[in-house]
């Protein structure tokens, strides 16, 4: 069944000069900028509706200029005035409801951006923005060998940022944030010697996707030592996951390093001395208790820019690298040269790192981040860094964790590729 929470913006953007008297001539032409706002939700998940929506009325409503600069912000549409004065330029407009919360029960979290439009001189313009549901949505689903075989069973969902426990009466709908989802189900049964005793089964969703409704159908029986669940995604633009899942009790499955494994901690895509094509490079932090060998993972950038490392390379744990895109970037000796199989724009992007794949099909996500999101930092021939005292999944995503390097390197730019990053003050 297909899972689609529509939530439609309709902006509606009136521009208008006013005569200019001869007393008053402004350095730039303005506009004048009327915002009408319509609701329309269509929900279809599984048979129930969404519960605790938001309020119109309560949505976040941002202005931007078409590069990225913040021009006007509202906490509420009913904070809005009528009309609103533009300079004549290039412009899109961001809305989002103002529940943007880690892991919750019935917290539907609705997030758009217009396309971007042009404000002209005596121009009318109709600007549509569509918010969709933008959080993953996890239901637990117990079987009927489960509820007659086990006196009691919780399944716990959690990514690095929060979690939420489902007891065997949970039939809420929970939210996460769209990163990798680990699953724990523990089921208690009697003993005939009316002890008690316990099976655990563990999985993971290492792609969850936004506007989706993974179901987790649990079934287990205490004879013979069968456990087993699938993940099921409701989506009709996607097939169904099937995800198997072993005890605890044997050994554990492994698919590859784990979400956070390794993370991205200094990025130098806006050097000085040295042309973009010469001295772009990144660097990398082993966050594991063991050494890595990083053959055959994929590096990705938006999806456009995908390497697969050829060098067998044993990071270390707590050891740093550098990816580098010319011999010239760095003199750093723990590093590799990807060529031009990676770009890093200055105005941002998504890089990552993924398990042993393709570079059409990537295996796991292990770790990426948006250089260009909010809070994060930009100074010409410096790199970026993590702030060293925050080196944690969790941590290394937010643009507040990051500063501007201030030690210099060999090519006179700022940065400290292949070691431990500068403090941020």
């Amino acid at each position: 069944m297909k899972n689609l929470c529509l939530l439609t913006f309709c902006l509606t953007m009136i521009i208008s000069i006013s005569c200019q008297k001869n007393e008053f001539k402004p350095s730039r032409e303005t506009g004048k900028l009327h915002v009408s706002i319509g609701l329309r939700v269509n929900v279809n998940e599984v048979g129930r509706g969404l519960k605790s929506m938001p309020r119109i009325e309560d949505f976040k409503v941002t202005i931007y200029s078409a590069d990225g600069t913040l021009v006007m912000a509202f906490d509420s549409v009913s904070a809005m005035p009528d009309t609103i004065e533009l300079e004549t330029g290039n412009y899109y407009v961001a809305a989002h409801s103002d529940n943007d919360l880690p892991a919750a029960f019935e917290n539907p979290y609705y997030f758009g951006a217009s396309e971007v439009f042009t404000i002209g001189s005596n121009s009318r313009q109709s600007v549509l923005v569509n918010c969709e549901l933008a959080n993953t949505i996890v239901t637990i689903l117990y079987s009927g060998n489960v509820t007659s075989s086990f006196i009691d069973y919780t399944t716990t969902v959690s990514s690095q940022l929060g979690s939420l426990v489902f007891s065997r009466d949970e039939t809420r709908m929970g939210y996460f944030r769209t990163l990798p989802l680990e699953i724990m189900v523990e089921l208690s049964y009697l003993l005939p010697d009316g002890s008690y005793a316990s099976k655990v089964l563990s999985g993971q969703i290492p792609e969850p996707l936004p506007n989706r409704h993974y179901q987790v159908l649990v079934d287990a029986t205490v004879n013979g030592g069968m456990a087993n669940f699938s993940i099921i995604m409701d989506s009709s633009e996607a097939v169904v996951e099937v995800i198997e899942l072993t005890d605890h009790s044997g050994n554990p499955h492994s698919s590859g390093i784990g979400y956070g494994e390794l993370l991205i901690t200094e990025i130098m895509y806006n050097p000085s001395v040295l042309t973009d094509t010469e001295g772009e490079w990144f660097e990398i932090y082993n966050n594991s208790d063991q050494t890595i060998n990083l053959q055959n993972l994929v590096l990705v950038r938006d999806d456009l820019n995908r390497h697969i490392i050829t060098d067998s390379i044993e990071l270390s744990a707590a050891g740093y690298f550098v990816f580098k895109r010319t011999e010239m970037a760095t003199d750093a000796t723990n590093s590799y040269v990807f060529g031009s199989g990676i770009l890093l724009p200055n105005t941002g992007a998504v890089l990552g790192i993924y398990n042993e794949g393709t570079e059409i099909e990537p295996g796991a996500l292990i770790f990426s981040v948006n250089y260009g999101g909010d809070h994060f930092p930009d100074s010409p021939g410096a790199s970026i860094s993590l702030n060293p005292d925050m080196v944690t999944p969790a941590d290394a995503i937010l643009g507040t964790s990051w500063c501007i390097a201030t030690s210099v390197y060999n090519t006179g730019d700022f940065g400290t590729p292949g070691a431990v990053n500068d403090p941020c003050q």
